[in-house]
């Protein structure tokens, strides 16, 4: 299976370039969206329960996890990977100076499993179109070209 990528000019982030310079570096463009429901469908196609039975498995990790994380624990789903809490904050010289609105918000890391990881070692990558310029500021303009996760 290809990954397609594009190249795109952008700002140059390597350490000393000039303000001004600019580098082309590669984008996977979003091709799609999977939802929710059409996962469960998915799901539901391939195996004995129904689309309504995988959501409420679903659902019922879904709760599962999140009282496990806020528990600081490392939530292992086998060979999809590990979901766990890290956090962040600035530093000081020393420890009574640290006070907890220092802390940054909690993310969530995914780490994947073996089979994701082998999927991952398979793919082949397949470049697409032209270089497109990003306007200054860095933004793309209409917004990005990532779906937004809510």
């Amino acid at each position: 299976m290809s990954v397609k990528y594009k190249l795109v000019l952008k700002k140059d982030l390597t350490q000393g370039a000039a303000a001004d310079a600019k580098r082309y570096y590669a984008s996977a463009p979003v091709s799609g969206m999977m939802d929710f429901d059409s996962i469960c469908e998915l799901i539901a196609d391939r195996s004995t329960a129904s689309d309504g039975d995988v959501a409420l498995v679903v659902l019922g990790l879904i709760r599962a996890m999140e009282e496990a994380l806020l528990r600081n624990e490392v939530v292992q789903l086998g060979r999809l990977g590990n979901f766990r809490l890290s956090i962040g904050s600035s530093g000081t010289v020393e420890e009574k100076d640290f006070q907890a609105n220092m802390i940054r918000k909690p993310k969530i890391i995914f780490t994947p499993g073996d089979k994701l990881r082998a999927m991952i070692e398979k793919v082949s990558l397949e470049r697409i179109g032209k270089e497109q310029k990003t306007p200054e500021g860095g933004g793309s303009g209409g917004g990005s070209d990532r779906p937004e996760i809510e």
